[in-house]
């Protein structure tokens, strides 16, 4: 999903695990903003072609949700996050939060075969070879001529990339730039509370550093991160 606010000409892209639920529901509750599209749109497959909240701005723009005119109107904006930091929330969602949708067959997990398969890969698997996994598939993507990142297909065509580790202060710019009041804070929802610790250092070896490193060299460059 993206959020349009039309009346501050405004598309805000939801990147996962970056305060974008918080995010959507401060623009949707205050300034008017809307889901674009407004629930997920199914191939014939009874898969999801594009999601209700994690599309990017080519699926929106594909699919005839928008057009590139009106994409060329609005400011784009989407968040990025530290990858190291992004795949510990990933594990502990995978791992906890989202088990009992497993059970529920038309949950949107069930929607994603893959998905699926990674969260019971993780329900039984330490987070050291969860992400060794994820790593190999990423740079086997990578061969195969996928795009190398994780954030990449959400920030691309954007305006504005915020940061994760700033979004106070970058949130108040893109609002500044927008016209939007910024009397109103981002409202604290959707945390992964099953994360026993929030420094993502504490979960990482030696190997798994490097295998990260190695997966996800585009986004620690591009947006300058590090371990």
């Amino acid at each position: 999903m993206a959020i349009i606010c039309r009346q501050y000409g405004l598309l805000f892209i939801m990147t996962p695990r970056t305060a974008c639920t918080a995010i959507g529901q401060l623009l949707c509750k205050h300034y008017g903003g809307e889901f674009l599209p407004p629930e997920d749109i199914l191939n014939g497959h009874g898969g999801i072609a594009v999601q209700k909240k994690h599309s990017t701005l080519a699926e929106l723009i594909r699919n005839d949700i928008l057009t590139p005119e009106e994409a060329g109107s609005l400011l784009k904006v989407a968040t990025v996050r530290n990858p190291f930091d992004t795949l510990v929330s990933l594990y502990f969602k995978q791992r906890f939060k989202y088990q009992p949708l497993l059970a529920d067959p038309n949950s949107w997990v069930n929607r994603s075969p893959t998905y699926a398969r990674n969260m019971r890969y993780a329900r039984t698997h330490s987070f050291h070879a969860w992400v060794i996994r994820k790593c190999a598939i990423q740079i086997a993507k990578r061969f195969r001529g996928d795009p190398p990142s994780m954030f990449h297909n959400y920030t691309d065509g954007v305006d504005v990339a915020m940061r994760y580790e700033s979004i106070h202060h970058d949130i108040r710019d893109v609002f500044a730039r927008a016209g939007i009041p910024t009397d109103t804070p981002i409202p604290t929802v959707n945390q992964t509370n099953e994360r026993p610790d929030r420094d993502y250092r504490a979960f990482y070896s030696r190997g798994s550093i490097l295998a990260v490193r190695a997966a996800f060299s585009d986004d620690i460059q591009r947006y300058g991160y590090s371990f």
